[in-house]
């Protein structure tokens, strides 16, 4: 699918000054690896700075009491030097002594303890307060002891613990009028520390020397980082061409091709990642198009996408990439599934829509986000193919919620990220908002949320996903899986398991 871009080809042509610019940056120990967009601050609390930005660099800053292995499923320490749920409803844990923040304070009981109460503050408005909403109380046991007491046993809250919390410096984000500002300025204890946030500049951050590993999260090999901001794909070439930058994520394929062309660059896929895109159909949906309301419509548009293509359209030849299983991983804790999505059939699609009184196609808009128009359109030309004359009309991620409550949303073609290893936030979002009012359904994703037992709950899970597969509610398209195109000089030292985004600290120079 790749094609040449041909307005590359001067600059190229210029291999001497393009070498020399890139050994001068490893020589230098600095990776130069831009940000698609102006970014002013890094707080991961703050509404305004969330999303990718913050998946990628928020865990080379910030450390959380602990990791989690997908290959063992088993929790490991971070800050947490041993930990222990003493009861169904409370979590005791006693911190390392070793570890310092950024500038040179010890961690301490106190600044996990202040952490935890700025965010079950009913005072901190936070968008995504349901993260830490189900926890009752925060003690302090002792210098570097603490016990976390929740309202109702919760059966992912080792793992919020894990993903949700890193830990702030209380001496600091304390004495701040305006929390947001912590963010400009950011300390953590993680294996990076910020020299220099800017919205205009991007990200300058140096190796912490006082980094203190563990199993699934290593040390910085890299001794500075740059992430300057590059929106322009055209832009980001240019940069890659002439040393300004190293390495750039999600490169279009057609200059990710030429530059591979070259001989200078290499792209690589990362390890799977926790999330996918995926089909939605509201049931507010169905008000505006009638025939959304017949499951046999919305299974016959799921057999019309031919799903290893809309892999192809993503990735093309990097790697190895097929499409999603299910609306969840089974390395995460609670996931179950067994019911196949249903297979690519253009005939079958035609006859179960004739069979439901359209045989002649209706109109339908393909509603999704900017990022996501290029699989949305190679739908849209599937489901034509079948009859259904499809459009596709991006909007901004602000907007969904609107447009949803408005009915304005008829089929919809999203990414999902998946933000820790357990199921929960899967079942959440997808089942337990205001997209379906199916009761059945609901009541069934409910079920879910107290089940303490993992083999239990993966059972009762394997009941909502496989019924949301059945009624063709939600159906899972494509992984997600970052592409990388890089100086040569560059490498990802992520092991091959499933993770939730590639860090700054996980790239070194070969």
């Amino acid at each position: 699918m790749f094609r040449t871009f041909v307005t590359l080809i001067a600059l190229i042509a210029a291999p001497f000054a393009i070498a020399q610019s890139a050994h001068a940056q490893k020589s230098a120990d600095t990776l130069r690896f831009p940000l698609p967009e102006s970014q002013w601050a890094m707080d991961v609390y703050s509404i305004a700075v969330r999303g990718n930005f913050s998946q990628a660099w928020a865990p080379s800053v910030y450390d959380t009491l602990l990791g989690f292995n997908a290959k063992t499923s088993t929790f490991v320490g971070h800050l947490a030097n041993s930990w222990a749920q003493t009861s169904p409803t409370s979590y005791e844990f006693e911190l390392r002594d070793d570890i310092k923040f950024h500038d040179g304070q010890p961690l301490s009981a106190d600044d996990v303890v202040y952490t935890l109460n700025y965010l079950i503050d009913p005072k901190t408005n936070l968008r995504f307060k349901s993260t830490w909403a189900w926890v009752r109380s925060v003690e302090k046991l002792g210098p570097l002891k603490l016990r976390i007491n929740a309202k109702e046993p919760v059966p992912g809250g080792l793992m919020f613990m894990a993903y949700g919390w890193p830990i702030y410096p209380k001496h600091i984000h304390e004495a701040l009028a305006d929390k947001e500002q912590f963010g400009t300025q950011p300390v953590g204890t993680g294996p990076y520390r910020v020299v220099k946030i800017d919205k205009n500049t991007g990200v300058n951050a140096e190796k912490y020397k006082g980094y203190i590993a563990s199993s699934v999260k290593p040390a910085a090999s890299i001794g500075r980082v740059i992430s300057e901001p590059i929106p322009d794909p055209g832009t980001q070439v240019a940069a890659l061409l002439t040393g300004k930058a190293d390495v750039i994520e999600d490169l279009p394929s057609d200059q990710a091709e030429a530059l591979v062309k070259s001989g200078r660059f290499e792209v690589s896929l990362s390890p799977p990642m926790l999330g996918y895109t995926f089909l939605g159909f509201p049931s507010l949906g169905a008000q505006r198009v009638k025939a959304l309301g017949d499951e046999r419509v919305r299974t016959a548009i799921v057999k019309a996408i031919d799903r290893k293509a809309l892999v192809e359209v993503l990735y093309g030849g990097i790697g190895k990439a097929d499409p999603a299983d299910a609306l969840c991983f089974k390395e995460q804790l609670g996931c179950g599934f067994s019911k196949p999505v249903t297979e690519y059939d253009p005939a079958g699609a035609k006859k179960l829509l004739a069979d439901a009184g359209y045989a002649n196609g209706f109109d339908l808009v393909i509603s999704c986000f900017p990022t996501g128009v290029a699989e949305a359109t190679a739908i849209s030309g599937m489901l034509r193919a079948v009859g259904i004359r499809a459009v596709v009309t991006p909007h901004q991620i602000p907007q969904r919620r609107q447009m949803l409550a408005q009915g304005k949303i008829e089929m919809s073609y999203y990414g999902w990220s998946g933000v820790m290893f357990d199921v929960a936030p899967h079942v959440d979002r997808h089942f337990l908002t205001d997209e379906f009012d199916d009761p059945t359904l609901i009541k069934m994703a409910q079920s879910t949320i107290t089940i303490t037992d993992d083999a239990a709950r993966r059972r009762k899970v394997a009941e909502v996903f496989d019924y949301a597969v059945d009624h063709a509610y939600a159906i899972p398209m494509a992984p997600n899986r970052a592409v990388y195109t890089h100086s040569k000089e560059v490498k990802i030292t992520v092991p091959d398991v499933r993770l939730i985004y590639v860090n700054p600290h996980d790239f070194a120079w070969k």
